[in-house]
């Protein structure tokens, strides 16, 4: 594409994103004369249309009621819609304003490719014929252990064959008779916590789930079952996308089945702006929450002897000493009682573990016991806790056996012990935190280092996957914590390394995995997130199949627009693995060393005509937000990445056209009700940084509040005289 080619795009995707936003705002009415309304749910729909073509290519009627068309609506999903050419005018039908919302993008982009055709989508059954064994699903009656979570799950199948066939089917839990699917579970360790299997014989479908987690084996057992054999996409996740199909034939010895990766896991992804859930938490765990995460602390266990306040907060008790060894014992002894008071059984799915790892600090015991066991131990203080740990677990298994005890390898503890080792009741996280989070886990790929202090040769890559290999080497009970975090617009995207992540946790022996990739909203977080899910499941998955599954992804996510985010995500991991080690802690809305300017600046304009395009083909409201919010992200890197060296070289075009992109992330945020002005750019660590609407404000601020470890990093510092107005806005700021 030229250069003046590529100008005109972008000034074309510019006006169209302003329309868009704009149609996202609060709610409009007006319209253009070639639109009608046949009712008053259409009103948006029709204003929404209208802000994006401006003119639309003849007559076209919106709305839920049909009278006068010819249109049934009732057998339609609630999403389905109809478009019909009627000659003189087309028709934009639907049951509800859901509906009318994708089918108004559905038709504007037809219309924008010059063909508009008839339309129906999501109408009757999903699976128009679904058969077992020859027989009609209509035929078949499902039973169950007479046990409350597998009658649950045996609800949810049948709620969920009726939605995709439309047929009732009714749930026993008597015994199989007829055309049965039968559900049951089965003691075989091989299946880990959710495995399961199924099989058809004598024209019955058996769903066999895994005993040994009941909680939600039986759950995942179903939720795959639908998701491997009939398509219904996401259905293990919580984003969905049942697959429509003419017929879908199960024929007798038949069959499949699924064993997890990994004994425990859990992909959590959620997207939130700090003080305003934009979707729900995607969390998706099979077996019992075994990561640890600062128990002794949150639990004040021991808490009387500690310095500070929280209990254990920002100190680190005496791990060696009597006093805390009696007084974490009775704290935990007590917990552990208390539970049973309430009715709870150890070794039930509810209560098999019992965090009480360290509080979220590094100030440890400096007492001659504890530095003696530190130099003893290899230089870790690993060994002072798993002296602890051992000793406790092994009196309290006494009183209350069959419960596990988990810990941290982490903040002075990622090093494995040299003569300590772990008893049968202790579980380990190893906390992958302050690693680089820009190439993969097992350093094959980084440089060495760290990415803020190169001395600090411990959070490299491969001293860290060194460390993992041996606590596992020790260690049977071994669950990693993946860091994927992001924070304000700095956020990372970790799908160029998630597979080979995976696979790295599950050839070394880990027992289970914690993938914490929620964001602040603005990146791909639940993606990846996804993407670690489905991989928890299945490493071995083949290439073909990861990028047909990942493609899925997109298109769930981002509708018609998925494509142009996966060459943005593509260009994106480029340029992370292109660049020296960085990790994801990339909290602010300035430049942190996490930012790979130097690519940003080569291909801003590229990346940002690829969200631009993929807001224009998103296929609902939802997934316009998603790309909103995306879209935010990739302004604000390239911009900020840009400024000081147009500004520099004395580029006021170039400065111009960036503030004028910066300028719609406040105007997109406020559609969705979001002031940004006022979203604290790390309120976590209680800074004052916050997002300027302007561009240069912004910067300048940015330059002369950052911490004086990116200021030092930070490329292309400003060397032109502060602009007038920046000096008196910042003068301004000050006095307030």
């Amino acid at each position: 594409m030229t250069k003046k080619a590529l100008c005109v795009l972008l000034a074309a995707l510019f006006a169209a994103s302003v329309l868009a936003s704009c149609a996202s705002s609060a709610p409009q009415t007006a319209f253009g004369a070639n639109i009608a309304v046949t009712s008053s749910d259409a009103l948006d729909a029709a204003a929404w249309l209208d802000g994006r073509l401006g003119s639309v290519p003849g007559r076209v009627v919106i709305g839920t009621n049909a009278d006068g068309y010819g249109v049934e609506l009732s057998a339609l999903e609630d999403d389905g819609y109809v478009i019909r050419d009627l000659g003189g005018e087309v028709a934009i039908l639907a049951k509800t304003a859901a509906g009318l919302d994708r089918a108004v993008r559905k038709y504007a982009k037809m219309a924008e490719a010059g063909s508009v055709s008839d339309v129906t989508y999501h109408e009757g059954a999903r699976i128009k014929k679904l058969t077992i064994s020859g027989r009609d699903i209509s035929e078949f009656t499902i039973f169950s252990q007479d046990e409350p979570n597998m009658r649950k799950s045996a609800a949810k199948l049948a709620s969920r064959l009726e939605r995709a066939c439309g047929a009732a089917l009714s749930v026993s839990t008597g015994e199989p008779a007829g055309n049965a699917i039968v559900l049951k579970y089965v003691h075989d360790e091989s299946l880990k916590n959710v495995g399961y299997r199924w099989n058809v014989t004598g024209g019955t479908l058996t769903l066999e789930c895994s005993d040994s987690y009941k909680a939600l084996s039986s759950d995942r057992a179903v939720e795959r079952f639908l998701e491997k054999r009939l398509d219904w996409f996401g259905a293990s996740y919580g984003l969905e996308d049942l697959a429509a199909a003419d017929e879908i034939a199960i024929a007798e010895g038949e069959s499949g089945g699924e064993t997890p990766t990994f004994f425990w896991a859990r992909s959590h992804g959620g997207q939130h702006v700090y003080y305003e859930s934009l979707e729900n938490d995607l969390a998706n765990p099979f077996g019992p929450d075994i990561h640890a995460c600062h128990g002794l602390q949150n639990r004040a266990f021991a808490g009387e002897l500690s310095r500070s306040d929280p209990a254990w907060a920002w100190d680190q008790p005496c791990w060696l000493s009597e006093d805390f060894y009696e007084s974490s014992l009775d704290d935990i002894s007590a917990y552990i009682q208390s539970r049973i008071d309430g009715g709870e059984v150890i070794g039930s799915e509810s209560f098999s573990f019992i965090d009480v790892a360290a509080g979220d600090n590094s100030e440890w015991c400096k007492c001659k016991d504890c530095r003696r066991m530190f130099a003893a131990e290899g230089g870790t203080e690993a060994g002072a806790v798993i002296t602890w740990i051992n000793r406790l677990s092994e009196e309290l298994n006494e009183t209350y056996p069959g419960l596990i005890y988990g810990v941290f390898a982490y903040a002075g503890t990622n090093k494995p012990p040299r003569i300590a080792r772990p008893n049968e009741h202790v579980s380990i996280t190893y906390c992958f935190d302050a690693s680089c989070s820009a190439h993969v886990l097992d350093g094959s790929r980084c440089e060495g280092g760290y990415p803020f202090n190169n001395s600090d040769k411990d959070h490299a890559n491969d001293a860290m996957a060194a460390q993992l290999r041996g606590w596992c080497e020790i260690s049977p009970n071994m669950v990693v914590w993946y860091y994927g975090l992001g924070n304000a617009l700095m956020t990372m995207s970790f799908e160029h390394t998630v597979r080979e992540d995976i696979r790295f946790f599950r050839d070394i022996g880990v027992l289970g995995a914690y993938w914490e990739s929620e964001d602040g909203g603005f990146d791909t977080g639940w993606v990846s997130g996804w993407l670690a899910n489905e991989l928890m499941w299945n490493a071995d998955i083949s290439d073909e199949d990861y990028e047909r599954f990942y493609d899925r992804v997109l298109s769930v996510m981002y509708g018609d627009g998925g494509p142009y985010i996966k060459e943005y995500t593509a260009l994106q991991g480029m340029f992370y693995e292109n660049q020296p080690c960085v990790t994801c802690w990339c909290w602010g809305f300035y430049i942190s060393p996490s930012l790979p300017t130097r690519w940003w600046k080569q291909y801003y304009d590229k990346m940002f005509e690829l969200t631009e395009t993929a807001r224009l083909y998103a296929d609902s409201a939802a997934q316009q937000r998603r790309l909103d919010n995306l879209s935010v992200e990739c302004i604000y890197k390239g911009s900020v990445s840009n400024y000081f060296a147009e500004y520099n070289a004395g580029n006021d075009e170039r400065v111009a056209e960036l503030s004028r992109r910066y300028a719609l992330i406040n105007e997109r945020m406020t559609g969705y009700g979001v002031d940004m002005t006022k979203f604290l750019a790390a309120d976590l660590y209680g800074t004052s940084l916050s997002y300027d609407p302007d561009l240069a404000v912004n910067m300048w601020y940015g330059y002369l509040n950052s911490e004086p470890y990116v200021v030092s990093w930070w490329p292309d510092a400003p060397t032109r005289e502060m602009p007038e107005y920046v000096a008196e806005a910042l003068a301004e700021r000050e006095a307030k």
